[in-house]
């Protein structure tokens, strides 16, 4: 199955599909970045939670009823509670970290100190112009990363913020994990959202915050505890691969 690299209302096979009588669902990958993720600033982290088709519905339910109960009307980072273990959190994140604990979510993060990860070879950090580069890299790592925890199958969706890609380098991003063959089987789609429009990737966000202090060491021993039940984190210390 080739790989398409699809806005979120352009044709082709979205994450969720709606009709009045049937709710249709792919099993996703939803990626997002914390920290620095280009060239500038010493951390970058990128983290993927890997739904399966199982839980989609039910954990839409769960965003539905969270905007309701704590009245949310804005991107969940633009909250008071986005960055830290507020009643507010821990309600999003331990009904999340409840579908974790028997395997129907999957979350790999990686992240790097940009010091280390130049000392130990890592590459396109040498300049800004290489910014794009180094996020795909990246992403590629965390897939190839995440694929040896969590085989997919052939209907995958990688959905990722649009990071100000513009035609021409979504194509590219495309190309480049199409080619590597350790990612297999084909990932059925990338597509590019906003993140606005997009429960998911904001959820990604806040385990990117979650996961951003306890590598500073600056979360508490609860805090700790959640990120462990929810996410696998390693850092990148450089090379190729």
């Amino acid at each position: 199955m080739s790989a398409s690299v699809s806005e979120p209302d352009a044709p082709g096979t979205p994450v969720i599909a709606c009709s009045r009588a049937t709710l249709r669902f792919t099993p996703a990958m939803f990626v997002d970045g914390s920290g620095d993720t280009g060239v500038a600033g010493n951390l970058s982290i990128l983290i993927g939670m890997h739904l399966s088709a199982s839980v989609l519905d039910h954990v839409r339910r769960h965003l539905a009823a969270f905007h309701y109960h704590h009245d949310v009307v804005k991107e969940f980072k633009a909250q008071r509670w986005a960055d830290k273990l507020s009643p507010a959190t821990q309600h999003l994140l331990e009904y999340l970290a409840d579908l974790t604990d028997p395997g129907d979510i999957t979350t790999t993060g990686n992240w790097l100190d940009k010091g280390r990860y130049r000392a130990g070879g890592g590459p396109y950090l040498s300049s800004p112009g290489e910014a794009v580069r180094f996020r795909n890299y990246q992403l590629r790592r965390l897939l190839e990363r995440h694929r040896g925890r969590r085989p997919w199958g052939e209907n995958l969706d990688v959905v990722i913020d649009r990071w100000r890609m513009n035609v021409d380098q979504r194509r590219n991003l495309e190309d480049y994990l199409r080619g590597n063959f350790r990612l297999r089987p084909v990932i059925a789609s990338v597509t590019t959202v906003d993140s606005v429009y997009t429960d998911p990737i904001q959820v990604v966000d806040i385990y990117g915050r979650l996961a951003r202090r306890v590598v500073l060491g600056s979360a508490s021993a609860e805090e700790s505890a959640l990120c462990a039940r929810l996410m696998e984190l390693q850092e990148l210390t450089g090379g190729l691969y």
